[in-house]
This record gives structure tokens, sequence and C-alpha cells, in this order.
């Protein structure tokens, strides 16, 4: 049912830029070489476990999104984030901290509007170092996941934009005999610089 209103959500979220993306028009803007952006926000997680201990997801603390584009509007992508979060065990109460560091390597297409207004889609696959520490252990993992991401570029000024992004990273994975979900739902906000 939680994933049926997370799916709500997000078509309420993107079908306003869809149809404001229906009545732009594309411009005639050049593919850019490089870009780099840096935003922030907050990741959901769907496992019941995790929300047990630490609530209902991660602050993003950082993610650097570096892009080459050596094709018209195709580029091959780097990128890098920082998740933590922190919360209590659920049997002795005790205090414990999670961080997730996901990398991956992405291809993405731009679309570009007029009035510089970008819209772009990617897909990737990568792995994810997780360290979680409490007072009893410290357990650390590293998996392999795949993404995939949609955002939105608006220009504040020639090469600096604001940029939004809605990144969800699967699968669900073994540990164990358990099977938890190492990725989520990122929502994020922040700026790119493009050169």
């Amino acid at each position: 049912m939680k994933k049926i209103i997370w799916f709500f959500v997000f078509l309420y979220v993107c079908i306003p830029s869809l149809k404001l993306a229906a009545h732009l028009k594309l411009s005639d803007a050049e593919s850019p070489k490089f870009s780099s952006a840096f935003t922030a926000g907050y990741v959901f997680k769907n496992d019941c476990r995790f929300k047990d201990v630490y609530g209902l997801g991660m602050v993003n603390v950082i993610t650097g999104d570096f892009v080459y584009y050596p094709w018209d509007f195709w580029g091959l992508g780097l990128k890098t984030s920082y998740w933590r979060a922190k919360g209590r065990t659920t049997l002795l109460n005790l205090c414990t901290k999670l961080e997730e560091i996901p990398l991956t390597f992405t291809v993405k297409r731009l679309v570009i509007f007029k009035h510089d207004i970008e819209f772009y889609g990617s897909l990737g696959g990568g792995v994810v170092w997780m360290r979680e520490k409490s007072e009893l252990e410290c357990v650390k993992m590293l998996k392999g996941i795949g993404e995939v991401e949609i955002g939105l570029n608006y220009p504040i000024c020639n090469h600096f934009k604001f940029t939004t992004a809605f990144r969800y990273l699967f699968p669900r994975q073994y540990v164990g005999c358990s099977k938890i979900d190492v990725g989520g739902a990122d929502l994020r906000a922040g700026f790119e610089l493009v050169f």
C-alpha cells in the first residue's frame, strides 16, 4: 500500500512538470561538455527493520554528480553520495549509527527546452558501502546497486543552475538469511555548474 501511495505522490509531482514540458519548445542550444552538481536531500527507505531502528529514512548529506558529454546531449557520469542516520536498537535500546556511500557510473540523456530549462534522465550501476556502528559492534558491507534518476535544471545565471532530482536505488538484497533494501527513493536539490 505504501508503494502505491508513493507512486501517486511521484505522479502528482511529475505530471505538472511534464505538462510544462509539453508546452515548451526544444531549444537549439549546444550540448554542454562537462557538468558538476552538488545536492543534498533525504532518502526514504522501504525496509521495515530499518524503520524500526532509524525511522523513515536517511539524510543525504551531499551528492556529487560529475558528467562528461562526449555525444550530443548524451553523457557519461560518476555519482557519489554520503547518507547517514542515527537511531536506537530495538532489543537493547542502544545508540546506533548507519552510514552509506553509494558510488555509481551513469549514462545520462539531457533535453534542453527554450529558456535553457533542462530535463534529464539517467541509468546507472555501481556499489554501496555501508557501515553500521553501535556500542556492541561495527558491521561493514559492500553491495552492488542500480539506479534510475530523473531531474530538472533551471538556469540562474550563465553556467550556474538550480537542480532537483528524484533517484531510486535498487535492488533488495540478501544479507545472511534476511532480505534488506539497501537502496531507497532519494529526493534532493542543489546547484549545478556547466562548462
